[in-house]
């Protein structure tokens, strides 16, 4: 198939050597695939192929050279988009866009980037594409698994939580009250692990932009929500008004987790203080419990910044999740241990309006 869109006598050859003297193995190398084409009339005419194009989209690179690329790879409900991309790069304008093209054996989902360039004798472009077809069917499965895990923990816990409840007021033995209490305690470890998770996912896979949030006003909603849920615990706060950081939203959820993880953890009648300072070019918020202290291996994630893969089971997921979203907020996170038997979380801010 000719078009009669391929320059003459030897010049088609000569995009091939020229793309590789200018960029050298890298256009050969690349795991991408690498489209160079030549804009003519607004249509991209391709003018040479890297082997992972002939590899990912099946398409020999003699068949297509020369042909209109959008023949080839562009299905027919999306001609108005590429059009719109191919005007773009017609003004000299950048494309970046996840898009389905067609291969050889059938539609595929790519990050494409279109890079436009000039040259002496007309407009030229370099259309790149990673196949994500996989990764994104593998994130779609894992949204689905999780909304499903979220609901089901979600509604099963209510059950157990209103069970273990109606058995602690409606009997008089100690040690089935004793065993309704430990039952209402793991439930709800879980349910703060299914709300943790939920959060991380959240600032895992979406941009999260800093923003203005007033700790005094967060740690008293905070103290106010866990007072509720469990009457034994004391959480007092002291930081004053003025106190306001640069954070993601996400970070209420964090320091939630973190003061509902103290009360959790402690056996006793914990005690539970949140407070907080400015100083110099930082604002620093502290949680500080009476409990027995962070076991060493649950504070892998603050001490040697171990990547989530690399967590061992038992590790704290509450403890990681304040670490994402502290440095999502572009501040820090450490922990003390006082002599006096009290742990201390500290989260270290951007003051706002720095």
């Amino acid at each position: 198939m000719h078009s009669g869109n391929e320059p003459q006598g030897s010049d088609a050859d000569e995009f091939g050597s020229d793309a590789e003297e200018r960029f050298g193995q890298l256009f050969h190398l690349i795991g991408d695939a690498v489209v160079e084409f030549e804009l003519v009339d607004r249509t991209p005419v391709v003018r040479a192929t890297n082997p992972a194009f002939e590899e990912i989209f099946g398409y020999d690179r003699e068949r297509v050279r020369g042909e209109s690329l959008n023949e080839f790879i562009i299905p027919d409900e999306h001609d108005g988009q590429a059009e719109s991309f191919d005007e773009r790069t017609a003004r000299g304008e950048e494309n970046h866009a996840i898009v389905n093209r067609q291969t050889a054996s059938g539609v595929r989902e790519f990050l494409y980037r279109g890079v436009p360039y000039e040259r002496q004798s007309g407009q030229f472009g370099f259309a790149i594409y990673s196949d994500i077809t996989e990764q994104r069917r593998y994130e779609q499965h894992i949204q689905v698994i999780h909304r499903i895990l979220r609901h089901n923990l979600r509604n099963d816990l209510s059950v157990i939580l209103g069970a273990a409840s109606q058995i602690r007021a409606a009997t008089g033995d100690r040690r089935v009250h004793e065993l309704a209490e430990m039952v209402d305690r793991h439930a709800k470890t879980l349910e703060l692990l299914g709300e943790e998770t939920r959060t991380l996912e959240k600032i895992l896979t979406s941009e999260q932009q800093p923003c203005p949030i007033g700790l005094a006003t967060l740690a008293r909603g905070i103290a106010g929500s866990v007072d509720r849920d469990w009457p034994e615990a004391s959480v007092a706060t002291d930081l004053p008004e003025t106190v306001v950081v640069e954070a993601i939203p996400e970070i209420e959820s964090a320091i939630e987790g973190l003061v509902e993880n103290a009360v959790i953890h402690n056996t006793g009648d914990p005690d539970v203080e949140v407070r907080g300072k400015r100083g110099g070019n930082r604002a620093v918020l502290e949680i500080v419990d009476d409990g027995p202290g962070i076991p060493k291996h649950e504070l892998t994630p603050l001490l040697d910044g171990t990547e989530i893969t690399q967590l061992q089971h038992g590790s704290g997921l509450g403890l990681w999740l304040a670490r994402c979203a502290v440095e999502a907020s572009d501040g820090g996170i450490e922990y003390e241990r006082t002599g006096d038997g009290r742990s201390i979380i500290r989260l270290l801010f951007p003051p706002a309006g720095n």
